[in-house]
């Protein structure tokens, strides 16, 4: 009995020290990051049969638990993602508005309003080369600012990528880490408590990047973690690589993909969040946004203003040429197509029609004889083709060679708007202030009327048929210049040297006159182009050129209001899950010292036990 009491009390005396040894382990890890307090379960030894009774044997130590709730962790590393993603929004949207806020930004409006004056002014002294002079000076302030605005927004999207870069970097390194804690924990026997508050540690880090599932292996292999809608980074003991790809067709827009083995597969960004989808969204939709809407505006000022031209005679009597560069030449709309590398097709957007202009990025793909265009807004249907054109949206798409069965192009009408507005002239004489337009002109339809050259000719009517479907020439005195012929016209008119083209839409009976005759003084022209500072032709004929800029201050400053507000609530959600599991793995001081007292008193009571088995003992000894 002795021996059996002396036992007992050792196993008593072992359970306290070791529940001594796991509470100074948590006071010592108090303010250890990650850590989840442990504590020691102990139950009751086998009883042991004599004479007929049952005799208890003590204690001895089941294992040692760790606090930890699955699902309270899962809501710490879900709303960590979310306020990740957040914070992140709401910084990139902060720097997008103060880049509109900047001095360089707020010069666009300046500029166009004092290039709007200097017309003012030339309007009033048309032949005034001096006031010419300011005309074309403060155009050239407009392309210059707007290129250099268009440059720092897109040195914004490099400056994207190479977070993006970093960040998937640190993705890749916390895979490793991982995969190697999970290769640790199976070499060594369980339970692995303070490995698994490192695992932990390394998963919330991780979720700050991206969303995060974990699923434990079976036959205690570790875990796999996933991650976006369910692409495994870890499976148990391996890793796979998170890696940025060329994109198609625009191989500047890069996209994820994940290195498994041998294999690339690329995946989809629709459920990464956190920070890195926070930097996509920047570099795919907030960046592009903002240069879609620069280009709307400098492709419509540049578009309205050499229209104009085109429809005035300047100080020596010629058709007005163009002041900036045309939004129309060939290598312009061609730039306006993003294709892959190997492709063979000719693509070409041409602007129609500023007032429809939407901006933004369209796919084109062509399928079982049919091409399906996907707007900006998602949007997709199957696109009517005729003469080897779509139009749609106020621009044109000319398929001078057909895509290959399944390709998909880009086409970006304005993003690079703002990038390509240069001056096409440096000549003041070539301004051109006189319209050719007359007062009598009678247009009700949407026919367009333009010279393309100045011949013998130079006053002449061109009436449409009461049938609208033919046109003639006439003098201003109703001679016959041009007999009947099929309206519209197939291509170029010329009469006796003198060139204009008149589109499809005119009504029956619309008349458009010209006057070629040059006129000292004569500032109708000017007085056209100051109606494009007020006229509401841009988004559905809701807008000014201005108002697309203050729209765009606008639209990224109510953003930035609502990220900031829902960055608050993501807060206070990470903040109430940091405090469920605090509450479940934190370590409370005064408990601790409370449990110390009680382990100590019971370590000392269990000795005591071991001191009368002891004196028992020695006592039988004696009576030998």
């Amino acid at each position: 009995m002795a021996s059996d009491l002396l036992n007992l009390g050792a196993q008593s005396v072992l359970t306290a020290q070791r529940q001594l040894n796991t509470t100074g382990h948590n006071i010592s890890n108090v303010n250890t990051e990650g850590y989840s307090r442990q504590s020691v379960i102990q139950g009751t030894n086998m009883p042991r049969q004599y004479g007929g009774e049952t005799y208890g044997m003590g204690v001895h130590v089941e294992k040692v638990r760790r606090s930890w709730d699955q699902f309270a962790v899962n809501e710490l590393n879900v709303s960590t993602t979310s306020y990740a993603n957040k914070v992140d929004n709401e910084e990139n949207l902060e720097m997008l508005s103060s880049m509109l806020s900047s001095v360089a930004s707020k010069k666009i409006p300046e500029n166009l309003n004092e290039w709007f004056d200097g017309v003012k002014s030339l309007a009033d002294s048309p032949n005034d080369v001096g006031a010419r002079k300011v005309v074309l000076e403060k155009a050239d302030l407009i392309t210059q600012n707007l290129n250099d605005f268009h440059e720092t927004i897109r040195r914004q999207s490099d400056v994207t990528n190479k977070k993006l870069d970093l960040g998937i970097e640190r993705v890749n390194q916390l895979a490793v880490e991982i995969r190697d804690l999970h290769r640790l924990m199976m070499r060594t026997p369980g339970p692995h408590n303070d490995l698994m508050d490192t695992h932990e540690k390394l998963i919330a880090e991780l979720s700050e990047y991206t969303k995060v599932t974990v699923t434990p292996r079976k036959n205690a292999e570790g875990f796999n973690v996933h991650i976006g809608n369910g692409h495994t980074l870890v499976s148990g003991t391996e890793a796979s690589e998170l890696k940025m790809i060329d994109g198609y067709p625009d191989v500047h827009q890069r996209r994820l993909a994940m290195i498994e083995g041998k294999g690339i597969k690329s995946i989809t960004t629709k459920d990464i969040d956190g920070k890195i989808g926070a930097m996509l969204t920047m570099r795919d939709e907030k960046i592009p946004q903002l240069m879609d809407e620069l280009g709307k505006l400098a492709t419509s000022f540049s578009y309205e203003v050499n229209k104009l031209q085109s429809q005035g005679l300047d100080l020596r009597g010629n058709l007005g040429s163009l002041i900036f560069t045309d939004v129309n030449s060939d290598i312009v709309a061609k730039s306006r197509v993003v294709t892959s590398s190997n492709s063979n097709a000719d693509v070409a957007v041409y602007i129609e029609d500023t007032s429809q202009l939407v901006g933004g990025e369209y796919s084109l793909q062509y399928n079982d004889g049919d091409y399906y265009i996907t707007r900006p807004s998602g949007e997709q249907f199957v696109a009517s083709v005729v003469n080897d054109a779509i139009t749609l949206d106020g621009i044109r798409i000319e398929i001078n060679n057909d895509l290959q069965a399944g390709e998909r192009v880009l086409l970006r009408p304005t993003r690079s708007g703002a990038a390509q507005m240069k001056m096409a002239t440096d000549d003041p004489t070539k301004i051109a202030t006189q319209s050719f337009e007359a007062s009598t002109t009678f247009a009700q339809g949407s026919a367009k009327f333009t010279m393309m050259a100045a011949g013998d000719v130079r006053e002449f009517e061109v009436v449409v048929s009461p049938t609208g479907t033919e046109f003639a020439v006439t003098d201003t005195r109703g001679n016959l210049l041009l007999g009947p012929q099929a309206y519209p016209p197939k291509g170029l008119v010329d009469v006796q040297g003198t060139v204009f083209e008149l589109t499809d839409g005119a009504l029956p009976n619309d008349k458009f006159t010209a006057n070629l005759v040059p006129s000292e003084g004569d500032n109708g022209n000017l007085r056209k182009m100051l109606n494009i500072q007020t006229d509401k032709k841009l988004n559905d004929g809701e807008s000014t050129i201005l108002d697309v800029y203050h729209n765009l201050n606008t639209d990224v400053g109510l953003q930035m209001s609502t990220a900031s507000r829902l960055t608050d609530v993501s807060r206070l959600e990470k903040e109430a899950a940091q405090e469920r599991v605090a509450s479940i793995a934190g370590v409370n001081l005064d408990e601790e010292a409370a449990n110390m007292m009680k382990f100590q008193q019971a370590y000392m009571a269990s000795s005591r036990i071991m001191q009368a088995a002891n004196d028992t003992f020695n006592t039988i000894l004696a009576l030998r």
